[in-house]
């Protein structure tokens, strides 16, 4: 049976109070709290003006001045050293400048700070995509779509992958959880009608080109489009 506590009566919590009052304790705790306070207006100061510096950097970067972006984003993270997005957009600005193995620095340095960003592993992925190391990307993915298991682009690219290094049946299953997801994402489409030629389906990859072709039409993408095409001008 549970024991219920028993509160202090009225007039013992006043003479407690009281007790502090003489013996000082009123004037400390009023102290303790105005130093709080300080340091609270002094985080917050020091916040803002890290968020102001990565706001200017997020302008730099959409306007293509990417020095002056890694520069404001490195001032953001001088001030506040656990800023993740700010590690992240420095990451990104740096890959565009050819600072392959700083930027993979930054992405890593922002997972550490926050691993439950799924765009923070799709954009190591992307990298480690394009540097070839295959397994790393495809770790990436894989945890980007833990984290949220609607991204059809993330299933695409990690089914490209997979298509490059021939597990075609890893393939076939991403393109086609991509196109469950968007049925209007044609290169997934397209990629799977690759995945199926390779698979000796030739009839299914020559009706995936046809809708791939159909939907790059649609969508204004006219190089994909002939690309599609040249496919099925190939199987016909």
């Amino acid at each position: 049976m549970p024991t219920i506590p028993i509160l202090p009566s009225r007039l013992i919590v006043t003479t407690i109070l009281n007790s502090m009052d003489f013996l000082g304790l009123t004037n400390i705790a009023d102290r303790v709290l105005s130093e709080n306070q300080t340091a609270f207006k002094q985080e917050e100061i020091l916040n803002t003006s890290a968020e102001n510096f990565y706001i200017n950097g997020l302008k730099n970067l959409a306007q293509t001045d990417l020095d002056s972006a890694v520069e404001n984003f490195s001032s953001a993270i001088k001030i506040n050293p656990c800023f993740a997005p700010a590690y992240n957009d420095r990451g990104i600005t740096r890959y565009k400048l050819g600072n392959k193995k700083l930027a993979l620095a930054d992405l890593t340095t922002a997972i550490n700070i926050n691993p439950y960003r799924y765009k923070y592993y799709n954009n190591r992925g992307f990298m480690l995509a394009r540097l070839e190391d295959y397994a790393g990307a495809i770790a990436d993915y894989n945890s980007a779509l833990l984290l949220n298991p609607n991204l059809a682009k993330t299933y695409f690219k990690r089914g490209t992958i997979n298509l490059k290094i021939d597990d075609l049946v890893a393939a076939m299953a991403d393109f086609e959880s991509a196109i469950r997801i968007n049925p209007d994402l044609g290169k997934a489409y397209f990629n799977r009608g690759i995945t199926k030629y390779k698979l000796r389906d030739v009839q299914g990859g020559f009706e995936d080109f046809q809708k791939a072709s159909e939907l790059f039409k649609q969508q204004g993408k006219i190089e994909d489009h002939y690309d599609a095409v040249a496919k099925i001008k190939q199987l016909w």
